[in-house]
């Protein structure tokens, strides 16, 4: 039956998940009591379940009402193997991992949302023409405001250095040297204009801070980049140009992606910058924009493809609203801007105690980290524990806060904070602009962007997290599929067990009655037919069911006195009564005692239950009626 509401259904399959754990957890109990009579039970090493409002206070305090998919996946990874050390550093590990493995991925998808954004078909063609692109609009982070060379810069750009014409070109830290050169073309500096992949000009950029403009006749001030637009060896197609670019240069670096990461997390890398208010308002919102994203859900919704412009019916809805703040937001918003002004950090799990961000050190743990080569396993442990430096600092002793749930929470935003670089926006306007769009002029913020470009904004954090919950999906799938393995296990071997009873009681009133058979395999075969009596005893015989659906009962699998406990946990916590161990990690004695009495009332049942069921006389055409008797069956 299809579920009404997505919260509804994680919260029936967290339920479902929670009750099993816990009948293996009574049934353990059960057994090492049988084993100890009388003794108590030893606490276990590890606690294996952790409810879901025990997860959900991990959350910050400005995503507590914007629950995404990852959340809730998330919490269900917690509820179906614990909340553990190692349960934490093998996701963390896992999603670290996914930066490179999906890399391909995360090209493709934005190569995809660029065409779509720029309008175009597959033949669309520009011509050779100089275009001004403003220098705020492709710059949203302010990152050309910062020096390559300088130990905030080392993390915020690529890490090698320019090599005109070696791939993949370090672009951002040439659009920093364009600024520095005023009026002094790429093509100056480098021999010739920028190239593609292909070999083939793309274009020379100049920055300047002033040009004549044609339409109005007047000189417009500002800063901008020069684009002079190259004619390619064949067609000038927009598609053919926007992919020649991007195969030459690197989408995600890691160190900028970790540093965005960490600067969501704790606003380390702001206080380095020293990012004033408006700029940290902006990108706060901007945050807040993306988690609202991330709450989205695209059940059934279909991309219609028009003159290779598809959108999202999704993000097609969203109006104006989606992208104001309420008051409590904007409260919010100017709390965390002032605790980045002061140098410290909120988190829920402290109780909101401000504690202090040593930034300095967060910045030289993210300079050091290493992936060059194949084998980057000592890079990936240190990138999953980087969030150490952060919760050991000596300031937050004896405070022992745990923030890997808000790591994990905020791996898709970092990639999308990481992916909308200059390098990477540049051609999206250069391709708009040669179009005849001027939207550049309307961006003076990032909050900007995101407004202008909300169906591209939306598609790429929704496809983005994806990806990361498409991961999470299938590591969630293999820890159910081991739990509900040992509850499969338990009811199987029940019924086997139950199977056993049954013909050992039939066998032994049989030999009793029938005590003048001296050929075993006779009593064998009395045995055989009963068996088959008891497959047909499965059908069941009705009162007011209907005939039909009382013949579909022999696909039934019968009574489970398991099945029937799980029943019970779940009734139980429907009641707010207690069903997991004891405080001091003792069994629960209650669900103990009814496991007992239900197992005992199983085996009676199995032992000497029967059903004596009285069949009416049925018509046998054409010779009458026959007479009607008593039949005797078993429950299985």
């Amino acid at each position: 039956m299809p579920v009404p509401d997505i919260n509804d259904g994680f919260k029936s399959i967290s339920d479902k998940v929670t009750t099993n754990k816990k009948y293996k957890k009574i049934k353990d109990d059960v057994d090492n009591l049988k084993k100890k009579a009388g003794s108590s039970f030893e606490k276990a090493n590890d606690k294996t379940s952790t409810t879901l409002s025990e997860a959900s206070n991990l959350k910050k305090k400005y995503q507590k009402n914007l629950k995404t998919q990852l959340d809730n996946l998330l919490e269900l990874k917690f509820l179906s193997t614990g909340s553990g050390n190692n349960t934490k550093q093998y996701l963390k590990k896992s999603f670290v991992k996914a930066i490179k493995e999906l890399q391909p991925k995360i090209i493709e998808l934005l190569n995809q949302e660029v065409i779509k954004t720029v309008g175009c078909s597959q033949d669309q063609t520009y011509v050779n023409q100089t275009l001004y692109i403003r220098v705020k609009a492709i710059d949203l982070q302010n990152l050309l405001r910062e020096d390559p060379s300088s130990d905030i810069g080392k993390v915020l750009y690529e890490k090698e250095d320019i090599q005109y014409f070696n791939y993949p070109f370090t672009m951002n830290k040439e659009l920093y040297n364009r600024i520095q050169n005023i009026n002094q073309p790429f093509s100056t500096t480098a021999g010739q204009s920028y190239k593609g992949k292909s070999g083939q000009e793309l274009f020379d950029i100049t920055y300047v801070e002033s040009y004549f403009d044609t339409v109005t006749l007047q000189t417009i001030q500002g800063s901008f980049f020069k684009i002079d637009l190259k004619n390619r060896v064949s067609v000038n197609k927009i598609t053919e140009f926007l992919k020649d670019y991007y195969s030459t240069i690197i989408f995600i670096e890691y160190k900028n992606f970790f540093a965005n990461l960490m600067n969501q997390l704790s606003g380390a890398i702001s206080i380095e910058k020293g990012d004033g208010k408006l700029d940290l308002g902006d990108f706060q919102k901007v945050l807040l924009i993306l988690q609202r994203v991330l709450g989205l859900c695209f059940d059934k919704t279909k991309e219609i493809d028009v003159s290779g412009t598809a959108k999202l019916s999704e993000s097609d809805s969203i109006d104006e609203s989606f992208f104001e703040f309420t008051e409590i937001d904007l409260r919010i918003i100017d709390q965390t801007i002032s605790d980045i002004k002061l140098g410290v950090v909120e988190f829920e799990e402290c109780d909101k105690v401000k504690l202090p961000v040593n930034s300095e050190d967060i910045l030289t743990a993210i300079n050091n980290l290493n992936f060059d080569g194949d084998d980057n396993n000592n890079a990936i442990d240190q990138s999953s524990n980087i969030t150490d430096v952060l919760t050991e600092n000596p300031g937050w002793f004896p405070l022992k806060i745990n923030i890997d749930l808000s790591f994990l929470r905020e791996f898709p935003k970092a990639v999308v904070m990481t992916l909308l670089s200059p390098k990477v926006l540049l051609p999206l306007f250069i391709a708009i602009k040669a179009l005849g769009e001027n939207v550049d002029n309307q961006i003076n913020s990032f909050m900007d962007f995101v407004k202008q470009f909300k169906s591209f904004i939306i598609n790429l954090t929704s496809k983005i997290s994806a990806l990361f919950i498409e991961i999470l999906v299938d590591i969630i799938k293999k820890d159910i599929k081991n739990l509900i393995r040992s509850i499969i296990s338990d009811i199987t071997n029940e019924k086997l067990r139950l199977r056993l009873e049954v013909i050992r009681s039939l066998t032994e009133v049989l030999l009793a009655v029938l005590n003048l058979v001296k050929d075993f395999r006779e009593c064998k075969s009395v045995i055989d037919e009963l068996l088959g009596l008891l497959k047909l005893a499965n059908k069941g015989f009705g009162n007011n069911i209907p005939y039909p659906l009382l013949l579909s009962s022999e696909l039934l699998d019968g009574y489970s006195s398991t099945r029937a406990f799980l029943n019970v946990i779940g009734e139980f916590e429907k009641l707010g009564l207690p069903t997991g161990p004891m405080p001091d990690g003792s069994p629960n004695l209650m669900l103990a005692s009814i496991k007992a009495m239900m197992d005992g009332m199983d085996k009676e049942e199995a032992q000497n239950g029967k059903y004596a069921i009285a069949v009416k006389p049925l018509a046998v055409l054409p010779i009458g009626i026959t007479q009607g008797q008593t039949v005797y069956g078993k429950k299985i």
